[in-house]
């Protein structure tokens, strides 16, 4: 069990997580994070099964115990190495904190706060990102509109802002692909540039693409995703890659809504592969019986540019933070 020595007043006890605090924790979790709440399966998986998940790391807090924790705070190290980037042994994450919204500017969270720091130290990291946590982030950072309080909050912590991340969603059902894409991939194949679903014969190669072009967690990503649809658990076509040549130049994929990762190599950007690659996985999508798409995290750059030009619209802002240790 972890030490909380220091981190406890008579007030109020901060522990770490146990199996009887299953439904308690996830009814407060829905509470404090409506707009990012979790049915008990999905905390299960999301949760409870990450193979990096540390019931030290998940800590509750409590006016008086046993009653219903008034908060929490969920504290990730990577103990599975993430292709590329190892096993990121200087940073810690913080994915999902809350404090119930009547127990607030009582000194709740700032106490959370220090015993998540007592986590990481003992841990040896000496670096807390809010949220971007590779293997999969419930959202990319805090959200300044729907999370009231915390960006101050965290400030108050140490933390400051590194970046932000932009959510978009678009209304497929609508869209008129042949217009909005016949030109442009006229001249890309003018250009010997084609885009089409990734044929299973092509695994090897596309991995290769990206181990050499994009992050080790997109690679970890599209490989669980290429096993489920071996599996018969995903779309056979929810993969689109873009042929320059013969080699592939760019890809993306969708699960459900969820589209992306989307990747274009550097050597090939700028030419319009990327609108053409969306457009046509986006028409995929509404093959497969959806009527809307979303993206968690993008720049401001693609959302203005490819994203936006296919109906794309924003509808959250994230801000991701960090603190040195």
């Amino acid at each position: 069990m972890f030490e909380l020595t220091g981190f406890v007043d008579p007030m109020a006890v901060i522990r770490n997580y146990s199996d009887e605090d299953f439904p308690s924790l996830l009814r407060l979790w829905n509470r404090c994070l409506s707009y990012d709440a979790l049915t008990a399966d999905r905390f299960r998986r999301r949760v409870l099964l990450d193979p990096n998940f540390d019931p030290e790391g998940l800590l509750l807090a409590f006016e008086e115990s046993p009653a219903a924790p008034v908060g929490f705070v969920l504290c990730l190290v990577l103990r599975v190495p993430i292709e590329k980037t190892g096993l990121m042994e200087h940073r810690g994450f913080i994915t999902a904190f809350g404090v119930a919204p009547e127990q607030r500017r009582k000194g709740l969270g700032r106490r959370l706060f220090e015993a998540a720091e007592g986590f990481f130290r003992k841990r040896n990291r000496k670096e807390i990102a809010i949220a971007p946590y590779p293997p999969g982030y419930f959202i990319p950072g805090v959200d300044p509109d729907r999370h009231e309080g915390a960006i101050p909050f965290l400030e108050q912590q140490g933390y400051v802002a590194v970046s932000e991340a932009i959510a978009m969603d678009a209304l497929i059902a609508g869209l008129d692909f042949e217009a909005l894409l016949r030109k442009k991939e006229e001249d890309l194949r003018s250009e010997g540039i084609v885009v089409g679903p990734l044929e299973a014969a092509r695994t090897s190669g596309f991995l290769a693409f990206l181990k050499e072009h994009m992050p080790g967690d997109w690679i970890e990503d599209a490989r669980r995703h290429l096993h489920a649809i071996a599996a018969g658990n995903a779309p056979e076509h929810s993969v689109y890659v873009a042929w320059v040549g013969d080699e592939i130049g760019a890809y993306c994929k969708f699960e459900g809504e969820h589209f992306g990762p989307f990747g274009v190599a550097e050597t090939h950007q700028g030419r319009g592969i990327g609108h053409v690659l969306l457009g046509r996985t986006l028409e995929q999508m509404r093959r497969e019986g959806l009527h809307a798409a979303y993206v968690l995290w993008t720049g401001e750059r693609a959302a203005k540019g490819v994203y936006g030009r296919l109906g794309f619209s924003e509808t959250r802002r994230f801000i991701l933070m960090k603190r040195e240790l």
